[in-house]
């Protein structure tokens, strides 16, 4: 027995070296040095199939004629990240069907998620290798750059202390928290001058108080000093959001114009206390415009309660805008520029609606309809606003 046993143990050991001698280890990836590899796609290559008219993963023995192979790269996940791309022989890169370049032999094609994010504003994209025959020499990585003085290896030692950082903030963040505590500031001042008509004039309910014995405007008038701070913080709720379009390339108005090319703080600050400025003096144009025209039309009377509840509404519309704009600005709102057809509608609705209010708080009593009231609103609502959504844009 053990002489048939030795015969056989040395015959196994003999053909598995044999057969050692012919594997081969499996190759070392080496993307370039400022990089290192978070994932390989070696697994996640697709061809197009006619008989399904969609794309199947690459089937090895199946598929090896095809000379493209494809890769569906997720954006959203991938931010931050590099796509690196090589072959051994010359290929070309399609991304999306179309042609972008060509890819050297043995080189590497370096492409920025947050590039193709921005270009094509996508979730998934796909990118395509045209080349040699099969899979076999391509190589898709998802890499990471590293930075300086960056550790190779992993720490997979549990550190004793928790680090925390404090939060960075843009030089927008900065200013929207200045812009936030002068407003509240103003805000609390007039709240303090005379809280009856900072109470009344905050409620929406008093705006529909048609009472003309118990209305806001028989304790304050347009130019008294509650109603000038309110127009002063709608005309500042106004620049904030102006302000924040412009950072986000939606060119409201031409005021790129007049704002600075390369803000900072305190540079953006001054962007909107121009604008504040620009649109608490139009407030009170109106005003001069509305008395104009409430003299010629008898409706004299009646121009100091208009410009109150123009100057409330205003004021609760774009306080509530403000404070969307300012939690939004913390945020990284990509999806704002995909809003650019869409911005002024909210902008449209309101002054639509306060059309409508001004005309049923405003008319008299028992009347059908006033021409006058109706033309006179006509003039200072409807015609500004087609004149604004005109040049808006």
């Amino acid at each position: 027995m053990r002489s048939i046993f030795t015969p056989f143990f040395w015959a196994f050991f003999t053909a598995l070296l044999f057969l050692g001698t012919f594997s081969r280890s499996a190759p070392k990836i080496t993307p370039p040095e400022r990089f290192f590899p978070v994932y390989n796609y070696e697994n996640d290559w697709l061809v197009y199939s006619d008989q399904y008219k969609n794309y199947v993963p690459f089937s090895p023995g199946v598929n090896e004629g095809t000379r493209s192979a494809s890769l569906y790269i997720d954006l959203v996940k991938n931010r931050r990240y590099f796509l690196l791309l090589t072959s051994d022989t010359e290929s070309y890169l399609f991304v999306e069907g179309a042609l972008q370049n060509r890819i050297e032999g043995n080189s590497w094609q370096e492409l920025s998620i947050d590039s193709l994010f921005k270009i094509y504003k996508k979730d998934e994209l796909l990118v395509t290798i045209y080349g040699s025959e099969g899979v076999a020499d391509k190589i898709a990585l998802l890499c990471n750059k590293k930075k300086t003085n960056e550790a190779i290896g992993l720490n997979t030692s549990r550190p004793n202390f928790i680090n925390i950082k404090p939060i960075s903030f843009t030089p927008f963040g900065n200013f929207a928290v200045i812009a936030l505590v002068l407003i509240l500031i103003l805000n609390a001042w007039i709240f303090n001058l005379n809280p009856l008509s900072f109470l009344r004039l905050i409620n929406p309910i008093e705006f529909f108080n048609s009472d003309p014995r118990d209305q806001v405007s028989k304790i304050n008038k347009p130019y008294s000093n509650t109603i000038i701070f309110f127009a002063l913080i709608t005309a500042m709720w106004m620049g904030f959001v102006l302000v924040f379009l412009s950072s986000n390339r939606l060119n409201l108005f031409s005021v790129n114009n007049i704002l600075s090319e390369k803000p900072n703080t305190l540079l953006i600050l001054g962007d909107f206390l121009i604008l504040t400025t620009i649109f608490f003096i139009l407030t009170y144009v109106k005003y001069i415009f509305m008395l104009l025209a409430g003299n010629m039309l008898n409706l004299d009377k009646q121009v100091d309660t208009i410009f109150i509840k123009i100057i409330q509404s205003s004021y609760m519309f774009y306080g509530a805008l403000f404070l969307i704009v300012f939690t939004v600005s913390f945020n990284r709102a990509t999806w704002i520029g995909d809003m650019r057809p869409y911005i002024l509608l909210p902008f449209l609705f309101f002054y639509f609606a306060r059309f409508v209010a001004l005309y049923v708080v405003t008319k008299p009593p028992g009347a059908l309809i006033n021409l006058y009231l109706f033309s006179y609103l006509c003039v200072i609502e409807i015609i500004p606003l087609i004149v604004s959504m005109k040049f808006a844009l």
